[in-house]
């Protein structure tokens, strides 16, 4: 090695030396707690790899597929939501692979930055120890069971976008720079073309904005308030305009319209407020009956926040990110646990709120002016998080997968689709086609086939929407062109979803279709109650007799016709 080389790496290392040195203990103390979360989280994540999709993530990652192989939004594949989605998935299924474990693989590095994210934001907006109190809250809450915490669902992605806009409102908080007003619209603006209800994020930003701008104590100056609205809006239509952008370029700007407005209507009417706050009690129930203490220690903040001494800011910026990010499970009165991932970035700031501002009171109102106090709050918090892996170490490091799925979906076939995926990927080429009878289109992902017809969910075609009967004979026309080898029927009610005015043609037609043409060559007997189901094959059928009232019929094409 050269002599200016060694001048070289000498230099490096005494500048990582006194970066290190100008930390405060605080600072070091918060670094090293996000990078053991950081381990703990990839440890546990890596436990998830290979569960087994629930349909809207497979619906979800094969319209990624789709996407990349050159499939247009809303013409050959849909869904009730704006294009975001399908980029979003896009962009996983390219860089990690089409399998269930790069798709875990992917999401894991999501959960991580935006574990990250959150904590610096916390760091620049509160304290060094606020940041670690939030990243633990989020880290650990976001695996929550029955929140789909280990799902790919695209809620983690909208919690990523609005970490993101978080992390980037903590710079505009500091200095009202361009730059990060552009940067804080354009995140919320994608978390709002991942799914539709980040919109409720996007109001948030722009309250914020302007809150913080009228609860400035330098004089007001009206130029600088629409200055800052306007690049924040400016951020938020600029994504939302080149999405709409490339999509009216594939020639699909009608039909996007009509699936993520019009079709969701129908959607959001179906439930009545008695019912959906049924729903929202029981939903809320399972989901923190093992991390309230998280919950409530976050949501504490909603008090405290109104002690004597805490700026307008804090007090405004808390309740509203906590308001807005609840709304974002609100519209249709579903409250579906995966729903409840969008409120969680609010959730974690929440956290390090209630930190932040219990310790300012403990200092600056009751005169303790020692620094133990808040080390030994954290020391608290991490010992109770601690306590809390434990409790639920079988879940977090010896997961069982099929009990898990039947413990937050009930009876839904979703270890059953991949079974049945395993044997299909065993027993076929990449010729032969399938098509499923059911709401299983994470079928076509295992598979890595396409379904025959542009309607892989099948609910569409059997919810008694305005034009389900014309997509029944267009399905059925895209099936009989396929003459696909393997035809899977789910006679399972969730999977089928029929409503009492869906069209029946497209029963009549199956009936027709698969006894002059096929033969069943296996079942899965799901008996209501059990964890594990039947699987009965070939020539195992002549003596089996089905348990249960929900069956999967298998059926393979008969060779002459």
């Amino acid at each position: 090695m050269s002599k200016q080389n060694i001048i070289q790496t000498s230099s490096d290392k005494q500048g990582s030396k006194s970066l290190i040195q100008k930390l405060t203990k605080e600072e070091k103390v918060s670094y090293t707690i996000l990078l053991g979360l950081i381990f703990l989280v990839v440890l546990i994540r890596s436990k998830f790899l290979l569960i087994p999709f629930e349909r809207d993530e497979g619906a979800y990652s094969y319209y990624g597929k789709l996407l990349l192989q050159g499939g247009i939004p809303y013409k050959d594949f849909y869904e009730q939501k704006f294009p975001g989605i399908f980029y979003f998935y896009a962009f996983i299924v390219g860089i990690f692979g089409e399998t269930v474990k790069g798709m875990h693989i992917g999401f894991t590095i999501l959960n991580i930055l935006t574990i990250i994210f959150l904590f610096f934001a916390s760091k620049r907006m509160f304290s060094p120890l606020a940041g670690a109190i939030t990243a633990i809250s989020y880290a650990i809450v976001s695996l929550t069971p029955n929140l789909s915490g280990f799902t790919v669902q695209s809620e983690h992605g909208v919690a990523f976008f609005t970490s993101l806009g978080i992390f980037f409102y903590s710079f505009v908080v500091k200095k009202s720079d361009w730059k990060y007003l552009l940067l804080m619209g354009i995140a919320l603006g994608c978390a709002f073309m991942v799914k539709t209800t980040g919109i409720f994020l996007v109001f948030w930003g722009g309250g914020v904005i302007v809150t913080d701008f009228l609860c400035e104590k330098k004089p007001k100056v009206i130029k600088e308030f629409f200055r800052r609205t306007f690049i924040y809006s400016i951020g938020v239509l600029l994504i939302i305009g080149i999405f709409f952008l490339i999509v009216g370029i594939k020639g699909a700007y009608k039909e996007m319209i009509y699936w993520s407005i019009e079709v969701p209507k129908q959607y959001v009417s179906t439930i009545k407020w008695e019912d959906g706050k049924k729903y929202l009690e029981y939903t809320y129930d399972t989901i923190t009956k093992e991390y309230k203490l998280f919950w409530v220690h976050a949501f504490f903040a909603l008090i405290i926040v109104f002690l004597r001494g805490i700026s307008s800011r804090i007090k405004f910026m808390s309740v509203s990110l906590l308001f807005f990010s609840v709304l974002t499970i609100f519209p249709g009165y579903y409250f579906y646990g995966h729903y409840w991932i969008q409120i969680l970035p609010g959730l974690a700031i929440g956290s390090g709120i209630t930190f932040y501002i219990v310790n300012e009171f403990i200092k600056n109102t009751m005169g303790f002016k020692s620094e133990k106090v808040k080390y030994i709050y954290i020391s608290i918090f991490i010992i109770l998080f601690l306590m809390h892996l434990n409790k639920l170490k079988d879940y977090y490091f010896n997961p069982n997968y099929d009990r898990i799925l039947r413990t937050v979906y009930g009876n839904n076939p979703f270890p059953e689709t991949a079974k049945i995926a395993d044997y299909i990927n065993a027993n076929s080429s990449a010729e032969d086609n399938i098509v499923a009878i059911g709401s299983e289109p994470q079928l076509y992902f295992y598979t890595k086939k396409r379904c025959p017809s542009r309607h892989a969910y099948f609910t569409a075609l059997v919810f008694g929407s305005q034009h389900h009967a014309q997509w029944q004979r267009e399905f059925v026309k895209d099936v009989e062109k396929a003459n696909p080898r393997y035809v899977i029927f789910y006679n399972h009610p969730i999977s089928l979803m029929v409503q009492p005015n869906a069209d029946k043609y497209l029963f009549e037609w199956f009936n027709k279709f698969i006894t002059e043409g096929y033969k069943v060559i296996g079942i899965v007997d799901m008996v209501e109650g059990y964890m594990l189901s039947t699987y009965v094959w070939h020539e195992q059928l002549e003596t089996y007799k089905p348990q249960g009232p929900n069956i999967i019929y298998i059926y393979e094409r008969i060779k002459s016709k």
